[in-house]
């Protein structure tokens, strides 16, 4: 992780503390893909990795295991959780139930700003997915999420999706960093839906864009389990491993 120098040693972002900037910084690597399953850390190494003391690293680490984000082993070892199967299946169950909600508050409320500026972010998707890293192709993804829950009225939802994908954000990147060929007729397909989903918001189709959203999430869902040799039978193909 390349982060030398991210957080600041003062307390003056906005009132956040030292701790809160390294607990986002931590976040977003794992958003974007910079810790896959398994992959074990320690406080010294995130402390030389973010620039700061251990304590704030302490601080931040706790909170992140509060949100079954890391976990500490009987080893006393930090590591990004190995979900099982039955895990992986319940987070994108709740996602396509809670982003798909979310959705449709944000229809009620989206203003024609709001509008244009989903519609650069399904453009900015659309470029990731083709032509970018996968860092930069989850970013995309999560920014259009992200910016849609939080601008649907509810702040708990907004939470409870940011904490769903953080748990899954792990699993999505070892899916994505498999020695496989991209899909170029599925990456078309969910951009196309994410293109009608702004097309139905336009028309303030709430009950529409909900189930869109949910078959977008669905649909990603399968995608990214093909990518690991999984089906949605929960039966893996053969030769096929776990995220881990």
């Amino acid at each position: 992780m390349e982060n030398e120098g991210r957080v600041t040693q003062q307390n003056g972002n906005g009132g956040s503390t030292l701790s809160d900037q390294v607990y986002s910084a931590i976040r977003q690597d794992m958003l974007d893909g910079k810790m896959l399953p398994g992959a074990k850390v320690s406080l010294r190494s995130l402390a030389t990795t973010y620039g700061t003391s251990m304590q704030p690293v302490r601080e931040a680490v706790a909170r992140l295991v509060a949100d079954d984000a890391l976990e500490v082993t009987p080893a006393r070892t930090i590591q990004v959780p190995l979900l099982e199967r039955a895990q992986c299946d319940e987070v994108w169950s709740l996602r396509a139930l809670l982003e798909g909600e979310a959705a449709a508050l944000f229809t009620l409320r989206a203003t024609e700003p709001d509008f244009d500026r989903l519609q650069e972010l399904t453009r900015a998707s659309h470029h990731a997915q083709f032509h970018g890293t996968p860092a930069e192709h989850m970013r995309s993804i999560h920014n259009w999420a992200f910016f849609v829950s939080e601008h649907c009225g509810s702040p708990l939802l907004a939470s409870l999706i940011r904490t769903m994908r953080l748990r899954g954000a792990p699993m999505m990147a070892r899916a994505l960093h498999a020695p496989m060929v991209q899909d170029p007729a599925f990456l078309e397909f969910t951009n196309q839906i994410m293109q009608e989903i702004v097309l139905a918001l336009r028309t303030r189709d709430g009950a529409r864009v909900r189930d869109l959203r949910r078959v977008d999430i669905l649909s990603y869902q399968r995608y990214l389990y093909s990518r690991l040799g999984w089906t949605l039978d929960k039966t893996p193909q053969t030769g096929a491993s776990s995220p881990s």
